[in-house]
């Protein structure tokens, strides 16, 4: 295979030196403007590698580049519509700006062992790219990655991130595993759509502990040993990972978990506080809702649906708004009655019903006057408390309840 090495040492003597600064961006469209690149070690300004790149090609029409000395560029990188560059080195560049490879069907080998900070980074519609080369430690330093319709099959190379403002990660057939050593997410994190090829996706984040905003979707094993704060919302859906557990996890501004087939177990047993939507719904192997054992506040509406046949919330205080509970399960509300009865903990509209045919979320059910199914004595039953326990099988409330939250 032919192969164009782009070498300020080989080819100095014979090019003029490209100037290494300027206010907009240079175009390598031609050998000559890729060599007088490789001549300067640091470049102020933005760097273009587009359709129409003559370099030689190997018999089956491949190219291959490689641009060596360059340490730095003030600027953005840009590898775009090279539908025949099956390999791309900067093997001694260690920062830039803007990172942009997309569409490169047949680029396999993306070398940068030296890499280490990139404010922005979008990888798209790289089909043959399998593995990112960017040495033992990888990029440490980005604000923003977008990584998708690529042949990744894990995300090594940007593994020992320390922070991130936005992270998209979707439509990457092939990927097994993202790992990640982030502290912190300042804005999104999206995980959807990876995994259709392989055998499962498993996403771990054992030092993140504080996020913005977080999505995840169509993951098999979902690992937040450390998070402790979600400012907005985390939301996992249509999943298949059959136990999630975040042991650290005290407040979100939302909670949601929706069409996770598989799952059967939700431990959050530190979180205390939900400062928005808090939905459960039509995760279809979910028997039981009983692992928010501390939670107190929830502040937006509680939203539970599907086939559960026991809730427990001991810890419950307090719901500012709409409180609907719906399972086609054999499911008692008489605790939530009472509570909603008296006043002191569900604030807004009140739905509870068990044996439905077609249980439905708060936005979808036409609900608009209190409703509770009659207790039975075999229906499972609903458990919460308010500084003191309530005895399921249809029993009171404990005396004074109704002096709090009035």
């Amino acid at each position: 295979m032919a192969r164009y090495l782009l070498s300020a040492l080989a080819f100095a003597a014979s090019v003029s030196a490209l100037e290494c600064s300027t206010s907009g961006t240079t175009t390598i469209s031609a050998s000559s403007d890729a060599t007088a690149l490789a001549s300067c070690s640091t470049y102020s300004g933005s760097v273009a590698i587009e359709t129409g790149l003559a370099t030689p090609k190997d018999s089956n029409g491949h190219q291959q580049l490689e641009v060596d000395n360059i340490q730095k560029i003030d600027g953005n990188l840009t590898v775009t519509n090279l539908d025949q560059l099956t390999a791309l080195s900067f093997p001694a560049l260690e920062s830039l700006i803007g990172f942009e490879l997309g569409a490169l069907n047949s680029l396999a080998t993306a070398s940068f062992p030296r890499l280490s900070t990139a404010t922005q980074v979008n990888f798209t519609a790289l089909a043959s790219l399998q593995q990112l080369d960017f040495g033992d430690i990888g990029i440490t330093k980005a604000s923003s990655i977008l990584i998708t319709n690529t042949g990744l099959t894990s995300l090594d190379g940007i593994t020992n991130l320390k922070s991130v403002e936005i992270f998209n990660v979707n439509n990457n057939q092939a990927l097994t595993d993202i790992t990640l050593k982030v502290t912190s997410i300042k804005n999104n994190l999206d995980i959807e759509a990876n995994d259709v090829l392989a055998s499962g996706l498993t996403v771990s984040f054992p030092n993140l502990e504080t996020a913005q905003n977080m999505t995840f979707r169509n993951c098999s094993v979902i690992l937040l040993p450390s998070l402790v704060n979600v400012t907005e919302e985390v939301g996992f859906y249509g999943n298949d990972f059959q136990n999630f557990t975040a042991p650290n996890l005290t407040t979100a501004g939302g909670l949601v978990f929706v069409d996770n087939t598989e799952l059967t177990n939700i431990s959050l047993p530190a979180l205390t506080s939900i400062n928005g939507t808090y939905q459960i719904a039509n995760n279809t192997r979910l028997a039981k809702i009983d692992g928010f054992q501390a939670l107190s506040v929830v502040t937006g509406a509680l939203d539970f649906s599907g086939n559960f046949t026991e809730v427990d919330l001991p810890a419950l205080t307090q719901v500012k708004g709409a409180f609907n509970l719906q399972t086609s399960g054999d499911f008692d509300c008489s605790a939530f009655n009472k509570i909603h009865d008296g006043k002191a903990v569900i604030r807004g509209k009140y739905t509870c019903s068990g044996s439905k045919s077609d249980p439905r979320g708060e936005d979808a059910s036409s609900t608009s006057a209190s409703t509770g199914s009659s207790p039975s004595k075999t229906a499972a039953a609903a458990h919460f408390e308010l500084n003191a326990p309530i005895i399921m099988g249809g029993s009171s409330l404990v005396a004074g309840l109704l002096q709090f939250f009035l």
